[in-house]
């Protein structure tokens, strides 16, 4: 009897100490809580773009022509910009439609066969060098090279005939003929095969095909990738041509824009995305009807009528360049969740401002940081009050502030003489023992830990 009470004691401090010592634990850990909606130091008022039109004179003030934003966006694709990232080397813009007619295949078959380097001895990525699926399951041997499979190296011919199409879909440009995702942890959606996305009616020339028809490997306008089949449109160079130069064309200006198979609506087709265009036909008060691009069965081209409701979020045509139009067209997308480098249809920081400038027919390429020459560049040695100082000088609204692994805009300087950032964010912040979660487009004041004055090192105007 003593020998059990003795070992019940023994039994019932062991448990205690085990619960004391897990306590301990979690208390270490800060608990998670999402974000306000206005963070700390930005007032609701803040929260509207009117707010910061109205400390503009010149809000309404155009800072770019047309034909100004012809030769930006010509000096913007001319620009040499090469940078290797996890998915290999990033470049200028490109005009698909102006490429030549054939390319040689040893240029795609280098490619790819860095890529399967990159598969199999992945760089480390905050901390990581594993890849998981979908389920949380690490992509062992067996798995990379199935997708290796897919990639069909041994059928590119030595000298490539470029095919042409148009994305049909809000389509996702892959690293890997896959949409299994490669995430980089199983406690984040980061997917390492992700490259970008492209909206609806951008042109691309098919360069390659996976081995099972799946998805074809294109250059198009941001990246070079595989996109999937359902997605692209087949035919040829001047018949793409003829949609994507159409100079009468309707404008998504909202986060995204539903589009009708029937004129009474009732029929959904797809949805399109800020930014996104599509060839006019004509504009009443029961709405808008253009031209909507399809997959036809055998893989080319078709087209029908669409429908837009009168009272959608669109413009004939691009917004004017001012800083209204950059402010309206941000907060568009104020609170949308952030999703990496485009993937779930969603925006990451560079996503979201490409976009944003885009509406006014802006091209800036996959780094905002290379498209303007007019730069200003800081030295890690001010302090924070300097920094603050010198920023207030730089033009707001039309600059992006970049810093290691991100990009925001510069709002400005607000009624209460603090600078403000907006921009989309994957990540939160701590205040004590509570983490707030933010993965959203937010504002926050350039004092405070989300995003502070002195991570960013590069300010670009875009301007000419």
């Amino acid at each position: 009897m003593y020998k059990s009470k003795k070992f019940t004691i023994i039994l019932a401090v062991a448990v205690l100490m085990l619960w004391t010592s897990v306590s301990w634990s979690q208390s270490e850990k800060p608990k998670q809580k999402h974000a306000p909606n206005a963070l700390p130091g930005v007032e609701p008022e803040m929260l509207t773009p009117e707010y910061w039109a109205s400390l503009h004179n010149d809000a309404d003030e155009v800072i770019m022509t047309l034909e100004e934003i012809r030769r930006f966006n010509e000096h913007v694709r001319n620009k040499k910009v090469e940078r290797t990232s996890h998915e290999g080397t990033l470049s200028n813009p490109i005009l698909p439609l102006d490429l030549p007619a054939t390319t040689p295949g040893n240029t795609l078959r280098i490619r790819l066969e860095s890529n399967v380097e990159k598969l199999f001895s992945p760089k480390d990525m905050w901390g990581s060098r594993d890849i998981y699926d979908g389920r949380n399951a690490i992509y062992n041997d067996s798995m990379k090279q199935d997708i290796v499979d897919q990639m069909n190296c041994d059928d590119i011919p030595a000298i490539i005939t470029r095919r042409f199409g148009i994305i049909v879909n809000h389509a996702s440009v892959r690293q890997y003929p896959t949409h299994v995702p490669g995430y980089h942890n199983t406690t984040s959606e980061l997917d390492r095969f992700q490259i970008t996305d492209l909206c609806i009616g951008n042109p691309v020339a098919v360069l390659h095909e996976s081995i099972d028809g799946d998805f074809l490997y294109v250059e198009s306008p941001l990246a070079q990738g595989w996109i999937g089949t359902e997605d692209i449109a087949l035919a040829d160079r001047e018949t793409i041509r003829s949609l994507t130069d159409d100079t009468r064309f309707l404008m998504a200006a909202d986060h995204r824009v539903p589009v009708y198979g029937n004129p009474s609506y009732k029929h959904f087709a797809r949805y399109i995305y800020l930014s996104a265009t599509m060839p006019l036909i004509r504009s009443d008060s029961a709405g808008y009807v253009v031209k909507m691009p399809y997959r036809m069965p055998d893989g080319s081209l078709g087209i029908v009528n669409g429908y837009i409701k009168p009272d959608a979020g669109v413009h004939i045509g691009y917004l004017p360049y001012t800083k209204r139009s950059i402010l309206n067209q941000m907060f568009k997308l104020l609170n949308t969740p952030y999703g990496w480098h485009g993937q779930n249809n969603k925006r990451d920081c560079a996503g979201a401002l490409r976009v944003v400038f885009r509406c006014c027919g802006i091209v800036t390429g996959r780094r905002l940081s290379s498209a303007s020459k007019q730069q200003v560049k800081f030295e890690s040695k001010m302090s924070t009050e300097e920094k603050i100082a010198a920023v207030a000088q730089i033009e707001p609204v039309i600059t992006t502030a970049s810093g290691p692994g991100h990009v925001a805009l510069y709002l400005g300087k607000a009624h209460n003489g603090k600078l403000y950032f907006m921009h989309q964010g994957g990540w939160g912040y701590d205040e004590g023992d509570q983490h707030f979660i933010v993965n959203r487009v937010s504002i926050n004041e350039a004092t405070h830990r989300w995003y502070h004055i002195n991570t960013p090192n590069l300010f670009t105007t875009i301007r000419m």
